[in-house]
């Protein structure tokens, strides 16, 4: 099997009640009549500013981080990401990264693969090229990204550890596991081709099948140059889509109407203190101290609140 490397960048939707910088309801259900959950800020409408960042979408950023075992960073200013494109109403999207920002978490790891940073950032609107439409509900929802490093060799390896950090995501109560993952696929030879980064891949299935496809393209026909593509599922290959941008065509600046966010020990301690044991010591509690076979703790391990409750009742009744 040929070999690759192979990085990936995870967007997760945060739950929270409210948008990022707005109070328009976070919604991520399907089916909701287009720009039913807007306002100026949200729709970039000229002169609105934006609110204070929301509280809670800054503590589920910041739990993710520890997670993962990111360091995290105590002053976190906001910059300024610039792009062309309809789906973003302002012209940039406010993220905290880029070269004059610091990260939420740096030099994280987990389940054996690096984690180069995670920050928090803005979701822009939902445009379809078919009809030209515009949808602004999801513009402003509080998105996490994640980033690794290019430790992954195949798309077997990507798919497992991907299954594993949802499920610990999940026990983090962090995300909203029914808007899904979007991840970018970062793809390389190594020694033989660029970086391709293959973009807004939303299952597991197609990020396995589009990691396969791009590696064997790759071997037959080379590249020497950088290039985002992306997966086209009815035809099962992946489609140029431009030259990569580097970090200088997103033109970052710092965010002038919003504050730096300053973060001390205790606050990053307390929610330190609220994250749950994780579904592998779970799962190595449930055999050695409750005497359970593999299989039903496996069982029993994939809802927390289901194995909670076991616990809580165990201690109670044999």
């Amino acid at each position: 099997m040929l070999k690759g490397k192979i990085g990936l960048e995870i967007h997760c939707y945060l739950i929270t009640q409210q948008k990022l910088f707005c109070t328009c309801k976070a919604t991520r259900e399907r089916g909701i009549r287009p720009n039913t959950f807007i306002c100026p800020t949200c729709c970039g409408m000229p002169g609105a500013k934006p609110m204070l960042p929301n509280k809670t979408a800054v503590e589920k950023a910041v739990q993710i981080g520890l997670m993962l075992g990111c360091k995290i960073n105590k002053n976190l200013g906001w910059a300024r990401k610039h792009y062309d494109w309809p789906d973003l109403p302002k012209g940039y999207q406010t993220t905290i990264s880029g070269p004059n920002s610091s990260f939420v978490g740096v030099k994280g790891n987990f389940g054996g693969i690096g984690i180069w940073e995670i920050h928090l950032e803005e979701d822009p609107a939902s445009w379809t090229p078919e009809t030209g439409c515009v949808d602004y509900n999801r513009s402003g929802l509080p998105l996490v990204e994640i980033v690794t490093a290019p430790d992954f060799v195949n798309a077997g390896e990507v798919v497992l550890w991907l299954k594993k950090l949802v499920h610990n995501l999940g026990y983090l109560k962090a995300i909203d596991s029914n808007a899904g993952i979007k991840v970018d696929v970062n793809v390389n030879i190594p020694g033989k081709t660029e970086r391709v980064e293959i973009k807004n891949i939303n299952s597991l299935e197609n990020i396995g099948n589009a990691i396969n496809y791009e590696i064997s393209r790759q071997a037959s026909e080379g590249g020497k140059k950088k290039e985002t593509r992306r997966w086209d599922e009815a035809r099962g290959k992946t489609m140029k889509m431009r030259e990569k941008e580097a970090a200088e065509d997103y033109r970052f600046i710092l965010e002038p109407d919003l504050q730096e966010i300053v973060l001390n020990d205790k606050f990053i301690f307390s929610l330190k203190e609220k994250i749950p044991e994780s579904p592998e010591i779970k799962l190595a509690k449930l055999i050695k101290k409750y005497k359970i076979d593999k299989k039903n703790a496996e069982i029993l391990i994939k809802n927390l609140e289901v194995v909670e409750f076991f616990e809580s009742v165990a201690e109670k009744i044999d």
